[in-house]
């Protein structure tokens, strides 16, 4: 029992003095903290609003989570659809609760997104799933009577790589016979945009193998923007992230410029790590502050 207590205070003495010694902009930084992130968002206040759990396929990750917009407030003429990130492989919609609630306290309904994961599947599953849930949230609106509302498509890291995704490559939608001009404006948070500006870390490689087979640029987003867009699109990435580098976005903005796409915004949070693009629920947050000042300018247009 000695023996235990030493080498668990050990572990707290070395994990303690990495989180002080660790320089920011590097994976372990960004690592280090994310149980301190997940605390804190974990300990929001709460509602007494519960989401709807809604399957689309038979695998037991394939669902949506529905939260509806919140009783006493301006419903809003947007829904959202929303793909969290972990790299395609870790986390679920329930570890993003506060975020869900913090858009049903806004006035929107808002749809959050699990899809099956790497290394079973890789990015043409999950694409699939993509477009599955997609089809699903459609099917919902109408049963809700909101068909008729605007689609706001939201994602964060690896949520951020599949929303753009099904914003971009038009073939990923037509297979259900449904096209892009369903979304109205696009969110997209600290985004694997351009995956050949990535290390080649363990995740990419299951989900696109090789740089050169075509599941890499299936899966590479800007390998599919080839034309303006006539939406509000709204991007945010910290210049400290160490688990997507902030060259993704910069990349990706350029050329939606270079493309004609005229309402872009672009906010760099200075020093920012990973998990402050995804903070836009805690209130005080910058990027709290930029997605709900932008969230209300798309409903004003």
């Amino acid at each position: 029992m000695i023996l235990m207590i030493k080498i668990l205070l050990g572990i707290a003495v070395g994990y303690g003095f990495l989180y002080l010694v660790v320089p920011s902009g590097n994976f372990m930084y960004d690592s280090l903290r994310l149980p301190f992130w997940l605390l804190k968002i974990q300990r929001l206040s709460k509602t007494n609003q519960r989401p709807t759990k809604l399957k689309y396929g038979k695998h037991f990750r394939q669902y949506l989570l529905h939260y509806p917009a919140a009783e006493g407030v301006s419903h809003k003429r947007h829904i959202v659809i929303y793909i969290h990130g972990s790299g395609w492989q870790f986390g679920r919609p329930e570890m993003f609760n506060a975020n869900g609630q913090w858009l049903a306290q806004q006035g929107f309904h808002a749809f959050f997104l699990s899809h099956r994961r790497i290394p079973q599947c890789n990015i043409k599953e999950l694409r699939e799933d993509t477009r599955m849930a997609i089809e699903a949230v459609l099917n919902e609106m109408g049963r809700l009577g909101i068909a008729n509302q605007k689609i706001l498509l939201c994602g964060n890291s690896a949520g951020g790589n599949l929303a753009a995704l099904a914003m971009f490559d038009g073939s990923l939608m037509a297979q259900a016979g449904i096209s892009t001009k369903i979304f109205s404006a696009l969110a997209l948070f600290a985004a694997p945009l351009d995956l050949s500006v990535m290390w080649p870390s363990p995740p990419l490689l299951m989900l696109t193998k090789m740089r050169r087979h075509e599941e890499f640029c299936l899966a590479n987003p800007i390998c599919h923007l080839n034309a303006a867009l006539d939406i509000p699109v709204l991007l945010v990435h910290g210049n400290k992230d160490g688990i997507c580098e902030y060259e993704n976005t910069v990349v990706f903005h350029e050329k939606l410029l270079a493309l004609g796409s005229t309402d872009v915004r672009f906010e760099t949070l200075e020093n920012g790590m990973h998990l402050d693009s995804a903070s836009w629920c805690i209130p005080g947050h910058l990027s709290c502050e930029i997605f709900g000042k932008w969230l209300e300018k798309i409903e004003n247009q």
